[in-house]
């Protein structure tokens, strides 16, 4: 029987090819996101195919729907992850409960924490936190260019607006007959979106997300009323329509206007897509500015 003598040229072809090979499979990782901000970030880096799981607030992009599920970002279940046999999780500041959370950090598993993301500038330094871990800094930088762009786009039509800015309320759930609605107040996702596309706050007297009556949605008196749309809440046409049409509700300047309008749940995910919110926002804003 012959012998087939691998040539030494052919060793060293091998060689490479086998750390080639170590080197893919160093980089395809089992990433495991929990927070729809981290989910869409990795997702917007190019690395969608290595997140094996992520929770149920991660919405975007569709794929992700069709991943495993850990549980909600507020009530995660350790175990759930660790099923996953994740080499990295990435989780944004909302990750809970507290308990969950002192669990993850005894355990030894890679994991990269972001803070509360309340601000374009949270939202940049998480974009680049996770990209300096995953060694996707050239592709942050166009994300991170894409954003700010958008943001200065914002501000320069709210600076051509009327010196009174226009009040703002966001909705979280919308009001019905007998029911409060869920506003979003101060120190929220919202009140930021809020202030980053030009207008201020109704919800000025409370923080969070807190019920609104009508006694107090009147007493707010918003110009532009925006309310959370998703397939599980109630911003559909029919409640803004009810809200429209409330006697309780006919003298609030918005409803006066006809200013009140459903817009996607996910602007306050504070991903990538941070820009687009704003300016969705900002041009509802404009229409109410040009009513003074």
């Amino acid at each position: 029987m012959k012998k087939f003598i691998i040539p030494p040229i052919h060793k060293y072809c091998t060689a490479i090819l086998l750390a080639a090979a170590s080197s893919s499979a160093e980089e395809t990782q089992r990433i495991v996101t929990v927070g729809g901000a981290a989910t869409e970030i990795v997702f917007a880096l190019g690395l969608g195919e290595s997140v094996v799981a992520t929770d149920l607030s991660s919405i975007y992009p569709p794929k992700a729907r069709e991943l495993p599920m850990v549980g909600y970002v507020r009530n995660v279940s350790p175990e759930g992850i660790l099923s996953m046999e994740p080499d990295l999780v990435i989780a944004t500041g909302a990750f809970g409960p507290p308990t969950a959370r002192q669990t993850m950090e005894q355990l030894d598993v890679n994991t990269l924490w972001l803070p509360k993301l309340l601000s374009a500038e949270d939202l940049r330094g998480a974009i680049n936190a996770i990209a300096e871990k995953l060694k996707k800094t050239a592709i942050a930088a166009e994300i991170i260019d894409n954003l700010d762009t958008q943001l200065e786009d914002a501000s320069e039509r709210a600076q051509q607006w009327s010196n009174r800015v226009p009040k703002v309320l966001f909705l979280l759930e919308p009001l019905g007959p007998a029911t409060s609605g869920m506003g979003g107040g101060l120190n929220s996702k919202a009140d930021a979106l809020i202030q980053l596309a030009g207008g201020q706050n109704a919800a000025h007297a409370f923080k969070g997300f807190k019920p609104v009556s009508a006694e107090s949605l009147v007493s707010m008196n918003p110009d532009l009323i925006l309310v959370g749309q998703s397939n599980n809440h109630r911003g559909n046409a029919q409640s803004i329509k009810a809200m429209m049409t409330s006697a309780a509700l006919s003298g609030v300047n918005a409803i006066r206007h006809g200013a009140v309008h459903a817009v996607p749940l996910d602007d306050l995910a504070f991903g990538p897509r941070l820009g687009e919110a704003v300016l969705r926002w900002n041009t509802q804003i404009g229409k109410i500015s040009k009513l003074d």
